[in-house]
């Protein structure tokens, strides 16, 4: 029986991984940000994170372990810690201000705006002090 599904089991791993390349490199997907250096993050329980930036883009991805994100849970329960959303409301946001606190590229930036891909991992939007978008100059 087993000597059967084998090829099966194979040919359905190798069709799923095939179609998840298919999809391409989309902003806030996990293949946008495979290319960069993951940080390491711990945040006051001990949950563990990756957070990942391209150079020059003012987004971070923050990918959570998912065991570390359940002794997280716990812990923060068990203390009575209400966790870190205050600004956007998004999951994974203690661990983008802890990467922008240990970050000295990042001094003087915050957190704007978040969206929760999964449960295990979320895009931030930063604004960093000094730098300019969308600015419109007229001369007359």
């Amino acid at each position: 029986m087993l000597t059967r599904t084998l090829p099966l089991v194979l040919a359905a791993a190798l069709a799923a991984s095939v179609s998840g390349c298919a999809r391409g490199t989309a902003p806030g997907s996990l293949s946008y940000y495979v290319a960069t250096p993951a940080a390491k993050v711990e945040t006051r329980c001990g949950g563990g994170y990756q957070v990942f930036q391209r150079p020059g883009e003012p987004t971070i991805l923050v990918a959570a372990y998912g065991v570390s994100e359940v002794a997280q849970t716990l812990c923060e329960q068990r203390r009575g810690i209400v966790p870190v959303r205050a600004h956007t409301g998004v999951r994974h946001e203690e661990a983008a201000v802890e990467y922008i606190a240990t970050m000295p590229h990042l001094k003087g930036c915050t957190v704007v705006s978040g969206i929760e891909h999964t449960r295990l991992h979320s895009e931030f939007v930063l604004a960093c002090p000094g730098v300019a978008t969308n600015v419109v100059s007229v001369k007359g």
